[in-house]
């Protein structure tokens, strides 16, 4: 087993994970073809792992695959696949189904964990008292708005993480010539989720100046603006997280649509609806879809280069091990 990387000469590092191959961190490997390479984390060069020690290394990572490692993304012929402090290029045919977004429910269900903490409560409530004292006083944040009538711990919890706006900038609206500044949160509930150009994400306002019931007469948001306004959006609105009934509710919801992309697009296109009328299961489905389908654009861009690596270094691969195979092995696999 090489200990460095072959270009580069750097240490591959220890994974304490697999005893085959426990140097390196990460691993492109083809189980069809009996081709493992450890790829170099500084000048990400493809090392090919001797014939040898690769039988028992595939075997381990196969298995790694198949029942621990968690599908991050996918190509035709590329599976990435992280295990822990691992990544893992499955090189092959790609399965069908991916849920990637597993991840999201996750976290979502750890973040209902925490707001139900007893000590986010204690915070919210201190944090609250405080703010009434200062306002008795004149010095509270005009800004910080708390219902004691209603859910005060989620506003409190809310405000502190976000702030009072979703997005700063300038957008006017095309009938009263008003213009936006401010997104505020409080008033997200009535936002549009639209079809943006070249199948990205927008967002509408209602303009209040015109009519807010009207969903023609908007401030628009296009562009990356509009798709990170939209996730802190989401993010505000699920900030109590979701148990595991309303995620399995609305991971049925993206699957009965294909993908987390055709998810965002059903709910950009057709019957504008806000934010509001999608509810709770919408909403937590459509911050899971829309977070998905952002990561998922940027990895395509490194699986793309990793696919073309892949190609060459799987030329280079069959050149090595045809010339490492003696004859009469080659001619006994071909009569067999």
């Amino acid at each position: 087993m090489t200990r460095g990387c072959l270009f580069c000469r750097k240490a591959f590092p220890e994974n304490g994970v697999f005893e085959a191959i426990p140097l390196g961190r990460r691993f492109a490997f083809d189980s069809d073809r009996g081709r493992l390479w450890v790829i170099c984390a500084h000048c990400h060069r493809w090392n090919l792992v001797p014939m040898e020690d690769r039988w028992e290394a595939l075997q381990a990572l196969e298995r790694a695959a198949r029942d621990e490692a968690v599908p991050v993304a996918h190509t035709a012929n590329v599976r990435l696949l992280r295990l822990r402090n691992i990544l893992l290029l499955k090189v092959g045919r790609a399965a069908l189904v991916e849920r990637a977004w597993w991840r999201y429910g996750r976290e979502l269900r750890s973040r209902k964990a925490n707001f139900d903490s007893r000590g986010s409560r204690v915070s919210a409530y201190t944090f609250g008292v405080l703010n009434f004292v200062g306002d008795a006083l004149g010095l509270a944040d005009p800004d910080v708005s708390i219902d004691w009538k209603d859910s005060p711990v989620t506003d409190v919890l809310r405000w502190r993480r976000f702030g009072w706006a979703a997005w700063h900038g300038r957008s006017d609206c095309p009938y009263c010539h008003s213009t936006l500044r401010a997104l505020r949160y409080d008033l997200s509930w009535w936002c549009y989720p639209l079809a943006g150009e070249e199948g990205g994400t927008a967002l509408g306002v209602p303009c209040p100046r015109c009519d807010p019931w009207t969903p023609d007469h908007i401030y628009r948001l296009e562009g990356p603006a509009a798709e990170q306004a939209l996730r802190r959006i989401l993010a505000y609105q699920n900030i109590s997280g979701a148990g595991e009934r309303m995620i399995r509710d609305a991971t049925a919801a993206i699957e009965e649509a294909g993908s987390p992309g055709a998810f965002v697009r059903d709910a950009s296109t057709g019957d504008r609806r806000t934010l509001w009328r999608l509810g709770r299961p919408g909403t937590v489905a459509l911050e899971i879809a829309l977070s998905e389908s952002v990561e998922r654009r940027l990895l395509d861009l490194e699986l793309r280069a990793a696919e073309f690596v892949w190609r060459r270094e799987e030329e280079l691969a069959r050149i090595t091990d045809e010339e490492l195979t003696p004859a009469a092995e080659r001619a006994g696999r071909l009569s067999g």
